[in-house]
């Protein structure tokens, strides 16, 4: 795998790419458009992403870009005649964003294992109530069935349907705080969001769970659902997601972004019983996790932190 580190700020990345790899600007839009480009551990499908200093830049060999829809593999966590709960895994986008957008999605899995959902909103989105950003992996549910979208869709708003995230942050919150503001998209960059008095309410709750001097394992509860809600709030008070350049982290971690929607609860739509429903954390951030408990061995971490975070929850 070729990797490129910016050094300075500097221009378009399909540009970039072009003078780099001495090819022609189409090859290199190419390489995009193939989902064969990494951009601070993120897969790319935009040519157009302005590059700034420490971004890293990595090109999928042939091999390692072969992902197609037949391959996308989602863990189902829950399911019934009503709603479905997955895993999503990291580096997978929820739903398309235009009729142009080749790249694997959620929504493509469920027509292609012929799963009958909601028919409430546009084919992009048939089912699906909320999003998990591409990078993030975790607990998502989506509605079989139009009276199931209703009930969902009203949970998030009186927010009875909720997640609890796990994050790793490259600096210690000093205590459990909570973050209020109004986040808006950036007027530049459409592809961020800012903390801006013109923005959308968001409210989001950080707990303590454990560190290592300087990074910090975290739990955030969301009570509002913006886009990229839980990163802007953490740059708001100078902390970062461990890989998540985009939003300032300036460190050497520069794998996939470590945060993981780890829990989920709702009320059913249909018999209105109280559910939680728990996503595994995946291995990579299990193994770097183990750093903050060095007397656990990490056979039995995952044992142990599920046991762990359960009692945490119970407690906040």
């Amino acid at each position: 795998m070729q990797e490129i580190i910016i050094n300075e700020e500097t221009q378009r990345i399909d540009t970039l790419l072009s003078q780099k790899l001495n090819i022609s600007r189409n090859n290199a839009l190419n390489l995009i458009k193939n989902n064969k480009v990494m951009l601070n551990g993120n897969i790319i499908s935009k040519a157009g992403i302005k590059l700034k200093q420490n971004d890293l830049i990595k090109i999928i060999q042939e091999q390692q870009a072969q992902q197609t829809k037949k391959d996308i593999e989602i863990q189902i966590l829950y399911e019934d005649d009503d709603i479905l709960i997955i895993n999503k895994p990291t580096n997978l986008i929820v739903h398309r964003a235009n009729k142009d957008d080749t790249q694997p999605s959620v929504a493509e899995w469920l027509t292609n294992n012929k799963i009958k959902v909601s028919d409430i909103g546009d084919s992009y989105r048939a089912g699906i109530v909320h999003r998990l950003d591409k990078p993030t992996s975790g607990a998502m549910v989506i509605a079989k069935n139009n009276i199931s979208y209703i009930s969902l869709s009203q949970q998030l708003k009186d927010r009875t349907l909720g997640r609890m995230y796990i994050c790793i942050i490259d600096n210690q919150i000093k205590e459990n705080t909570t973050i209020e503001s109004n986040i808006k998209r950036h007027p530049k960059n459409r592809l961020k969001y800012i903390n801006s008095k013109d923005g959308k309410y968001s409210k989001t709750a950080f707990y303590k769970i454990a560190n290592n001097q300087k990074e910090e394992i975290i739990c955030a509860k969301l009570f509002s659902g913006r886009t990229h809600q839980i990163r802007v709030h953490l740059n708001k008070i100078n902390r970062h997601i461990l890989g998540d350049f985009f939003y300032g982290y300036k460190g050497k971690y520069n794998k996939r972004i470590l945060l993981h929607s780890h829990k989920i609860y709702l009320k059913h739509p249909t018999n209105n019983k109280a559910l939680e429903i728990y996503a595994p954390i995946p291995k990579d951030m299990l193994e770097y996790a183990t750093s903050f408990f060095e007397d656990i061995k990490y056979e039995r971490f995952e044992e142990y932190f599920d046991g762990f975070m359960r009692s945490f929850y119970s407690g906040i």
